[in-house]
C-alpha cells in the first residue's frame, strides 16, 4: 500500500491456479460477478480477467466496509480495453460515506499471475 495526501494505492496479486481453486471450492462466481461480467468473461476460460476483477472488487469492498454489496460493482472494458467501474446505488452511497471522491483501477496478468491496482482518491471535506 502506498499512501499520499488524499489518496491510497493498493496492489493485489493472485495466481491463476489459486483463483481457480478458490472459485471451484469456496466461492461461487455468481456471488462476485454480475451477469454481464460472466457473459463476457466466462469462468474458468477467462479466469485471469475474472481474477483481476475479483481483486479490484475485494479491495473496494474492504475499503468501504461493504462486502455484501460486491455485485453492485461491475467492471467492464471500454472500447480501448481499459477497465471501467460502474456502481449500484447502495455501493455509491457506501463510497460516498467513506469519503471517496474517485476510484481508479488497472488490471494486468501474465500466464500464471494476475494483479489489480486500485487507487482511492478522498474528498477533502472539513
Amino acid at each position: 500500500m502506498e499512501q499520499g495526501p488524499g489518496f491510497i494505492k493498493h496492489h493485489d496479486l493472485i495466481s491463476k491456479a489459486e483463483f481457480i481453486r478458490l472459485f471451484a471450492e469456496a466461492e461461487k462466481p455468481e456471488a462476485w460477478f454480475t451477469e454481464n461480467e460472466l457473459n463476457v468473461f466466462e469462468f474458468p476460460r477467462n479466469a485471469a480477467s475474472l481474477a483481476a476483477r475479483y481483486l479490484i472488487k475485494k479491495r473496494i469492498c474492504e475499503q468501504v466496509g461493504a462486502f455484501e454489496m460486491k455485485k453492485e460493482i461491475e467492471i467492464m472494458n471500454d472500447e480501448f480495453g481499459k477497465p471501467e467501474l460502474q456502481y449500484g446505488d447502495n455501493m455509491l452511497a457506501a463510497i460516498d460515506k467513506a469519503r471517496i471522491r474517485k476510484i481508479m483501477c488497472s488490471i494486468s496478468h501474465s500466464r500464471n499471475f494476475i494483479t489489480g491496482m486500485t487507487i482511492f482518491c478522498f474528498r477533502k471535506d472539513v
